[in-house]
């Protein structure tokens, strides 16, 4: 695995002690110290390094607030929690040190609960405490103003902060001021967090990416177009709109006929190119280039197999959206789009819908065949379909496209509708769908 690029975003202490345990693995990281004199700076840091780093080590939780104001930001961010091990380690400082007593003091940053349970864990009864609890970003000043005003009225004769720029402040006004650091082996674990979670991105955006692109209603437009010529003219600039978009993605687009064409690449790609799922520039070039309607259904796997079923599933999503829609299905049946919509969703296919449960069962089908299932009725261009195609595309025998189709009339979702010759042998049995919501979410 190549070295993670690690971002270490904090004051100068905090980062050189950052950096200190990473160098550790040296094998593994390729650092980058990201200082900082405020927290409010980290916004900036975050714009000015958004390319050099693949995932980000915070040195506490203000900065990592702070980062979560950034607007598109698409790698992780971890901080350093301060625990009650960084709690013990100042009480330590306090009474060995400073030789000062742990009575009426004043933090931030800490719960009471986590306070209580730290005097608990050496066996002291809880003193006399102020706490500025927060949640979101808080700024250094008011944390020092906190601090400062209780000592000033003599409430407090200790300040434990977690902000450098606060303790700093405090001590030159004259209050006895300790600072909460991480601790090396915080650090180690959030380090460790931190290999796991990129070596799964990086295992993600390998992932095959299959992507199934139609013409809808394509029957209609061959029908009404007048002239073969004027088909074949749409699916000759769709196929160049296509090559362009594959050239973008890394990938290579295979035509099948019929206004279809199919695109294989990578997830990553995918991912670069869509922002992480929200958009897709294709559809604007299509927009603008073609009259027709296109949509696409794009599936991820771990196998051209899966990716395969996926892209198909997704495919069937999308026209169940509209014509010109496009959908996602992830590795784990995840739906995703439409995108380029303002509105999107994002949920687990079946995930508890009981009805799809129960229809699964009695149709004994698993979830994902069900699924596959409910594309193949919303891609058809046709009003029926035989046995031999329907198991085709479920990737099951006959004999059980048989048996789910009559479970399937017996649920009242399908009808017989007729028969045709399939040339030597008993005719083959036609099929039309009905009562669709069955089927729906």
């Amino acid at each position: 695995m190549a070295r993670l690029r690690l971002g270490i975003v904090g004051p100068t202490d905090s980062v050189e002690l950052i950096l200190a345990v990473a160098k550790e693995r040296e094998d593994v990281f390729n650092p980058l110290p990201l200082v900082y004199g405020d927290a409010s700076e980290v916004p900036e840091i975050l714009h000015t390094h958004r390319t050099e780093v693949d995932i980000l080590v915070f040195s506490g939780v203000v900065p990592y607030w702070y980062s979560l104001t950034v607007p598109r930001w698409n790698k992780p961010l971890l901080y350093i929690p301060h625990t009650g091990s960084s709690l013990l380690r100042v009480f330590l400082q306090i009474t060995s040190q400073a030789k000062l007593p742990l009575d009426r003091i004043s933090f931030d940053t800490y719960s009471r609960a986590e306070i209580a349970e730290a005097f608990g864990d050496i066996g002291l009864p809880l003193p006399q405490i102020y706490l500025k609890d927060y949640e979101g970003v808080v700024s250094a000043a008011e944390l020092t103003d906190f601090h400062y005003s209780l000592w000033a009225k003599k409430q407090t004769q200790i300040a434990i902060t977690c902000f450098h720029k606060t303790a700093e402040k405090l001590k030159s006004l004259g209050v006895p001021a300790f600072r909460i650091w991480p601790t090396r082996d915080n650090i180690r674990r959030i380090l460790e967090t931190a290999i796991r979670t990129v070596e799964t991105i990086r295992y993600s955006e390998s992932q095959i990416a299959v992507c199934h692109v139609a013409i809808d209603s394509f029957d209609t437009l061959v029908r009404d177009a007048g002239s073969s010529y004027t088909v074949n003219r749409i699916e000759i600039r769709l196929h160049e709109i296509l090559l362009d978009f594959a050239q973008q993605v890394g990938g290579s687009v295979i035509p099948q006929g019929g206004g279809k064409h199919i695109i294989f690449t990578t997830r990553g790609r995918i991912t670069a190119v869509t922002q992480d799922f929200t958009t897709l520039p294709v559809l604007d070039t299509i927009a603008r280039k073609l009259r027709v309607h296109i949509s696409g259904g794009i599936g991820f796997g771990t196998t051209a197999y899966q990716a395969e079923e996926n892209a198909h599933i997704a495919h069937g999503l999308a026209k169940r959206q509209g014509q010109g829609q496009w959908m996602i299905v992830t590795d784990d049946h995840r739906a995703i789009g439409p995108l380029n919509a303002a509105s999107r969703y994002n949920h687990l296919l079946g995930g508890d819908n009981a009805k799809h449960k129960a229809l699964a069962k009695r149709l004994r089908i698993s979830m994902f065949t069900l699924h596959r299932l409910a594309a193949l009725i919303n891609e058809l261009e046709k009003d029926t379909v035989g046995i031999a195609e329907i198991a085709a595309r479920l990737d099951i025998t006959p004999r059980s496209a048989r048996r789910v189709m009559m479970a399937l009339k017996e649920a009242g979702v399908a009808y017989l509708c007729g028969e045709e010759s399939a040339g030597k042998g008993r005719p083959c049995k036609l099929y039309r769908f009905d009562n669709c919501d069955l089927l729906k979410d």
